[in-house]
């Protein structure tokens, strides 16, 4: 029996997949090697469930861009809300474990360190289409697990993350930096997601469970720790202008703060999460950074 990931061509699934032959894999517009060609809008799940004998999915493919939801509602909600509840419906039907990708938006952000218990109140049209996919499979579903996701990090210079966007854009010369200081988050380190997710498909962990990092931190926050490991002659010239998110421009709404407690899923994982001091670190001096910034 197989286990299956759908949509791993982002940048969460090249991880969660990478020097892994453990899982089965789809994409759609983005091939990837040894994958499985899968267009949410076309294909029926079923044919791959029982040509290649699944036993447990994890459903991560969407269009996560809050952006992109808002200017193209009804294309998302058909990617995002009807095309998933259709292959969540099969896998209830087989009686399939599975695990649905959720989001940190489906909090208001008025208030921090969200639990599992605390009221969904999304602001925003993304957090909005989770939600309706959570509560179905609320409603619905036996054998399933709805993880949380917060912002994600990885520990590759070129995988456009958090910390490697920022320190790549210091290796093309920019010293100045325009920062949001007022929105928090929980920033999870995606290898800890990976060992999360396989913990999960093992033991077949079923509930709604916040998955974030261990700190609350806000994109200056974030970028500040960074700065401490590089030399003092760097972090002198580097230059964080705080500012406040109303000040940047976006289509739709983000919440202030989506910080979430994640005492829940503590309770299952044999590990401690991951803190961004320590991604940091080994990032700048596995890439040299110090010997390489002007």
């Amino acid at each position: 029996m197989n286990n299956l990931i759908l949509g791993a061509s982002g940048k969460i699934g090249s991880y969660l997949i990478k020097n892994d032959k453990s899982v089965l894999y789809t994409y759609n517009s983005k091939k990837i090697k040894g994958g499985i060609r899968f267009n949410f809008l076309k294909n029926n799940i079923s044919k791959i469930i029982k040509k290649k004998k699944i036993n447990a999915v994890v459903l991560m493919a969407a269009i996560s861009d809050p952006n992109i939801c808002y200017k193209k509602r009804n294309l998302t909600n058909k990617i995002n809300v009807l095309s998933t509840i259709k292959i969540l419906k099969e896998l209830i039907k087989k009686n399939i474990y599975f695990i649905f990708f959720s989001s940190e938006f489906v909090f208001s952000g008025k208030k921090k360190n969200f639990s599992e218990k605390d009221k969904t109140r999304p602001i925003n049209v993304y957090g909005k289409q989770k939600l309706t996919v959570e509560k179905f499979i609320i409603k619905n579903a036996k054998k399933y697990s709805i993880l949380r996701i917060a912002k994600t990090y990885g520990d590759d210079l070129n995988d456009d993350t958090l910390i490697s966007s920022y320190l790549k854009n210091l290796l093309l010369g920019q010293k100045k930096f325009t920062v949001a200081s007022d929105q928090f988050f929980s920033p999870l380190f995606i290898g800890d997601l990976k060992k999360i997710i396989k913990i999960f498909m093992k033991k077949k962990i079923n509930g709604l469970f916040n998955v974030g990092g261990p700190e609350r931190l806000s994109r200056y926050d974030c970028l500040n720790n960074v700065n401490k490991f590089l030399n003092e002659k760097h972090q002198y010239k580097i230059k964080l202008k705080k500012i406040k998110l109303e000040n940047f421009s976006f289509y739709d709404k983000r919440p202030l703060d989506v910080s979430m407690n994640i005492q829940k899923l503590n309770k299952v994982i044999n590990f401690k999460m991951t803190k961004i001091n320590k991604v940091a670190k080994k990032m700048i001096k596995k890439n040299m950074l110090n010997e390489k910034l002007s």
